[in-house]
């Protein structure tokens, strides 16, 4: 915040009046420390407009000469992956003005990710999981530049495409966990894609075709068709056409998007979907489907398919691969039933010669769970205590309340049963955190559901303080939105603050700081930048901070005496990050903020909060023109 002078100021401001009496220097001094407070005070009120552009710092060649200071600092990172996110970060903001150096820092960006992934792909065959759990950052670098630019980025699809087929010859044995990624790589980027350019995602789905299908590309479909419905359609078809010959178990990943189906059924990856609101099926890819599936189910009578094609279930059973097959007929029955009604025949026959070629255990196990999955009623809360209670061993017995509490069930109960449930375990190192988990979601559904009340009730009766300091921004966010509760909203933001400091230096502490920060700014704009700076003395003591999406879970494991480790639960607790907290308060405060990005120690927090404040300047300066053209007099 801004300052007095210091009275050393003032006096050497007056030092060169000499001749002036002691009453009149002291007169004056008074009248010039006076007129610095006003001046001082102005200056506050118009930061205090909102308006970035009122901003002494907000210069449009400023702005662009610290993004391209940001891209010079990169070459002090030791991490690959935070160097190549301000570069891509930093190269999108140029684009518009100066699009050479753009490229050129897209460029760089492109090449460190390409030895970056080259490096990952040559760990030891036991350090491999390393490939799964980290994107490949050669897709982060082209999702950012197909934004931009949709014919440059499928050229540098082509190159990384064309590499890895070179790396895949050359290699002594063939991998086919890379050809896997690929295709999941591909088909995520372009999911990502859809919304901001459908060709350049097209242009990326269609070259996953050319490796194995996989649980992505009914994900893909369906956000396509959220899109465009009959894009989606028509990649299907070229999908089904692509895979209507290759191994069961990618042939079968296409059974879901034409029936709508919300699961893909275990072939072999289980798949959850998100099907449009306004999605239509379409009987002819349905017809062209089931033709297909029924001219493979034949063929797999006559001959052999691929081991490949066989399957574990979680026991650790092996299936033969025709038993997919079999899944997927009985699955789509129904729907053949009444919208295929012509290929019934067929349909059933198909089932009934592949349900006799498998073994008998084969049989009993596939066939009951099929048929009685959707026939079973799901049981209530009180029904499954009831079983629990029956169970004789006490470990089992804790076990399934456990369960019974943490399903899908419990939350169409009353606090108070469910409460009662809890009360029912015997080991208290289950029942009390499980206790803190249930206040916790109820509290959070209370904030969202505006009964205030109610939520800081239960609130009050979770352990942690993260925990507390997230339901307490919650809830302030929703008081925030009335005035007639606003004073209160400054009490619990308060809380939220108290409650934050002392969870000590993590995550959700910082988290909770930098989002009560903003939310203090529609009140008290100095007490926002004050809880500001504490949010960033709570990062700078944090080693390796990090704010990626993953980090706004907390996990905490339900220890057993018997069996430590036994059940995990989460606390979802979303808040802002850096980079998002310092592009909202740059819109308000936009000195302040810029000065701020300074207390970092850490180098990447440093400039990719540089670069959100940088952003905000642009586009403020973009809009002036636009607004004084709109409020000039004719």
């Amino acid at each position: 915040m801004y300052k007095l002078l210091p009275y050393r100021n003032c006096k050497d401001h007056l030092s060169r009046q000499m001749a002036i009496s002691v009453t009149l220097r002291v007169a004056l001094l008074v009248t010039v420390c006076i007129f610095v407070v006003i001046a001082r005070h102005q200056t506050l009120a118009q930061s205090k407009s909102g308006r970035a552009g009122a901003a002494s710092l907000c210069k449009h060649d400023d702005a662009l000469e610290t993004i391209r200071q940001q891209i010079d600092v990169t070459r002090t990172f030791d991490d690959a992956v935070q160097r190549i996110t301000i570069l891509i970060r930093a190269a999108d903001l140029l684009w518009p003005f100066q699009q050479d150096k753009a490229r050129v820092a897209f460029t760089e960006a492109f090449e460190i990710a390409v030895r970056n992934e080259k490096e990952k792909s040559e760990q030891p065959k036991n350090n491999r999981s390393l490939l799964m759990e980290t994107p490949d950052q050669r897709y982060v670098v082209i999702r950012a530049v197909a934004r931009r630019d949709s014919a440059w980025a499928k050229k540098l699809t082509g190159q990384m495409l064309k590499l890895d087929r070179q790396s895949a010859e050359q290699a002594s044995t063939r991998d086919s966990l890379n050809d896997v990624l690929t295709a999941q790589r591909l088909l995520d980027s372009a999911t990502q894609l859809i919304s901001t350019d459908i060709n350049a995602a097209l242009d990326l789905a269609r070259a996953s075709l050319n490796y194995p299908a996989s649980v992505e590309i009914s994900r893909f479909l369906y956000k396509l068709a959220e899109v465009n419905q009959q894009a989606a359609d028509q990649f299907y078809d070229q999908a089904l056409v692509v895979y209507a010959e290759r191994p069961m178990r990618e042939f079968l990943y296409l059974q879901a998007y034409p029936f709508a189906f919300r699961q893909g059924g275990d072939m072999p990856v289980f798949g959850f979907y998100q099907v449009p609101a306004n999605f239509v099926t379409n009987n002819s890819l349905q017809r062209r489907f089931v033709q297909t599936l029924l001219r493979r189910a034949q063929q797999a009578l006559e001959v052999p398919l691929d081991e490949g094609d066989n399957f574990r279930s979680a026991n650790g059973n092996l299936t033969p691969g025709t038993g997919h097959i079999l899944q997927a007929l009985m699955r789509i029955e129904p729907q053949v039933r009444e919208l295929l009604p012509d290929l019934l025949e067929a349909v059933i026959q198909a089932r009934e010669k592949i349900l006799v070629s498998l073994p008998a255990e084969t049989q009993e196990k596939l066939l009951p769970r099929e048929r009685n999955v959707s026939a079973s009623p799901t049981e209530t809360l009180d029904e499954l205590i009831g079983t629990a209670e029956k169970t004789p061993n006490v470990n089992q017995r804790d076990d399934l309340i456990v369960m019974a509490v943490l399903s899908d069930v419990s939350d169409k109960e009353s606090l108070a049963d469910v409460v009662d449930a809890i009360d029912k375990i015997s080991d208290s190192n289950i029942r009390e955190p499980l206790l803190e988990w249930l206040y916790f979601r109820r509290a959070k559904d209370a904030a969202k559901g505006k009964r205030f009340d109610e939520a800081e009730r239960l609130t009050s009766k979770v352990e942690g303080r993260e925990q507390r300091a997230f339901l307490h921004t919650e809830i302030a966010r929703g008081l925030l939105n009335t005035s007639a509760t606003q004073t209160h909203a400054r009490e619990v933001l308060d809380e939220a603050v108290s409650e934050a400091n002392k969870a000590g230096m993590t995550i959700f502490a910082a988290r909770a700081l930098l989002t009560a920060s903003i939310l203090y700014s529609k009140i008290d704009r100095s007490q926002s930048v004050s809880v500001l700076g504490d949010a960033i003395n709570c990062i700078n003591h944090i080693e390796a901070p990090d704010f990626s999406a993953g980090d706004q879970t907390l996990v905490k494991a339900i220890k057993r005496r018997s069996n430590p480790g036994r059940f995990i639960i989460n606390f979802y607790m979303p808040g802002l990050d850096p980079e998002n907290a310092f592009r909202e308060m740059a819109k308000i405060e936009f000195d302040n903020t810029l000065s701020q990005t300074t207390a970092f120690t850490d180098k990447f927090l440093r400039a990719i909060t540089t670069l959100a404040v940088a952003d905000v300047c642009l586009q403020q300066v973009q809009r002036e023109p636009k607004e004084s053209k709109k409020t000039a007099k004719p």
